[in-house]
């Protein structure tokens, strides 16, 4: 409710104060930053909306993560996977997120402006972009857990593999007591989908709408920089800075998902290729029926992140979205020449 206020205090503000602001001069420049306002908020609805809806979801993300985890008897990699995860999140959850935070209030309260309108865009711009890093940083930790679990799986099915090996060149192998069977990695496999299943329902309204708002937001910023520096030559070196860092905020959280959603990808395939490398000779039919079995699994539950079904989560998506906003930018600049 108070980032709603605000922004209908920032809304007139733009439009109605006599305060000269070099971004916003224009109407085309006005609206591309109310745009961008208004795309900032409704993210932040959308999550609130998306996060009450989904409440149980997160619970069941957690308590399944842990008990797929625990269910799967340890191996040598263990804890090299758990202090790979341990300094991802320390690393999104606690120095980036204080590193933007700083960079913004920084930015914001160096500006040229007086003090009611840094008031609004910190409650505007920088409060609800925090919350938005926040979201997603959720968001990739959860994913990293199931990324963990695919490490874990595949670290075993390696292991399975050097087994096969040695019985296959005749060596007697003594099993240890916490031998694990192809099938209980694929138990493993089916609950690290069923994770990113919930984690997919959760996240992907709000991904959507930080999508939308990412696209917008590189389009507006890069354009208010061309029409202030090339048309109307009135934007000062602090203006050019606070647009540009704008920029890079969005190309970060994009990089992000696509980050994320291709490192699943590739553990998963990691899966898979461990599985095609699983000597097949001297084998029972039971052990050829269980790797057959596996491998059709995961041809048909595929671990990849979308949108809606719209558009997949991977490392597609950064070049899709500059490729997309350079685009819409050189139109914007085209239109700019013939007025």
């Amino acid at each position: 409710m108070v980032v709603f206020a605000f922004l209908a205090l920032h809304i007139q503000d733009v439009f109605l104060s006599s305060e000269n602001a070099s971004m916003t001069e224009v109407l085309m420049t006005q609206m591309n930053y109310v745009l961008e306002l208004v795309s900032l908020v409704m993210f932040c609805a959308v999550a609130y909306i998306s996060a009450f809806l989904n409440r149980a979801s997160y619970l069941k993300i957690i308590n399944t993560v842990t008990t797929t985890w625990y269910d799967t008897p340890p191996n040598r990699r263990n804890q090299s996977i758990l202090s790979r995860l341990q300094f991802q999140v320390n690393f999104i959850a606690m120095g980036s997120l204080f590193a933007v935070l700083t960079l913004q209030l920084v930015v914001n309260f160096t500006r040229d402006n007086s003090l009611w309108k840094m008031i609004l865009v910190a409650l505007t711009f920088d409060l609800t972009q925090i919350i938005q890093f926040v979201t997603l940083a959720l968001y990739y930790v959860l994913v990293m857990l199931v990324v963990a679990l695919l490490t874990n799986i595949n670290e075993h099915c390696l292991e399975l593999v050097r087994d096969k090996k040695s019985i296959s060149n005749g060596v007697i192998k003594v099993k240890s007591k916490q031998f694990v069977t192809l099938r209980q990695m694929e138990l493993a496999y089916v609950k690290a989908f069923e994770i990113k299943t919930y984690i997919n329902e959760a996240f992907q309204g709000p991904i959507l709408a930080s999508a939308i708002q990412c696209f917008h937001s590189m389009v507006s910023e890069a354009h208010i920089i061309y029409h202030g520096v090339v048309v109307e030559k009135n934007l000062t070196t602090h203006d050019v800075i606070n647009c540009s860092i704008w920029i890079i905020y969005q190309i970060l959280k994009i990089y992000l998902l696509a980050y994320a959603g291709n490192l699943l990808k590739l553990e998963a395939l990691k899966i898979g290729q461990t599985l095609h490398n699983i000597p097949t000779e001297n084998q029972d039919l039971r052990c050829l029926l269980e790797i057959q079995h596996f491998s059709s699994l995961m041809s048909y539950q595929r671990i990849e992140m979308t949108v809606y079904e719209y558009f997949p989560l991977d490392a597609t998506l950064m070049y899709n979205m500059l490729a997309s906003a350079t685009m819409y930018l050189i139109i914007l600049v085209q239109f700019d020449k013939k007025v």
